[in-house]
């Protein structure tokens, strides 16, 4: 774990960083543009929907181009999850970095929660997959997705939630010192 203090090297993490981000722009707008044919309803939605009877209104509403649309987005998805797995990992870890003491080592451990939480996507994406039409909504693969988007976005909060918080703590370090308390 300590060997994420000094590898990859400052420069080449900064590269995947902006290699991420510059990724998540673009899928970002393409999943953006498939939210549209989903209106009103998006993905996220649809990883929330948990039951069948709600994931059937959001598919009545959406017709056979938005199923496509989102069948579209899920997939697209796959592509996303590495994307923003590497990014938010970075973020962290240049945190981590930056801090010391307990509040190093729970960056280390939070760099790696966007990989763990690239497996919940995938995992959600099947489920939900597996329930677009021709298929119909069953309760299993709903309540699976459901579980896997809330952990996924609860890893993902976390990690970005420190990556805040460090360098907000890092500055009120400081400016404690400059009055010096």
């Amino acid at each position: 774990m300590r060997r994420l203090l000094t590898a990859p090297s400052r420069k080449a993490l900064l590269t995947l960083v902006l290699i991420a981000l510059t990724c998540l722009a673009g899928l970002t707008y393409s999943l953006q543009a498939l939210n549209q044919v989903m209106a009103p309803h998006n993905i996220v939605a649809f990883e929330f929907a948990f039951t069948p009877e709600r994931a059937g209104q959001m598919m009545t509403a959406w017709g056979e181009v938005g199923h496509a649309a989102a069948r579209q987005s899920l997939w697209l998805d796959f592509l996303y999850m590495p994307a923003y797995a590497f990014f938010f990992s970075g973020l962290a870890l240049f945190a981590a970095r930056s801090a010391s003491g307990r509040w190093q080592t729970l960056g280390l451990w939070l760099a790696l929660t966007p990989f763990v939480a690239w497996a919940f996507d995938a995992i959600e994406n099947v489920a939900l997959l597996s329930v677009l039409p021709p298929a119909s909504p069953a309760p299993t693969p709903l309540m699976i997705a459901g579980a896997a988007a809330s952990i996924k976005f609860g890893l993902l909060s976390l990690c970005w939630l420190y990556t805040l918080a460090v360098p907000f703590m890092l500055w009120f370090r400081r400016w404690r010192r400059s009055l010096g308390t």
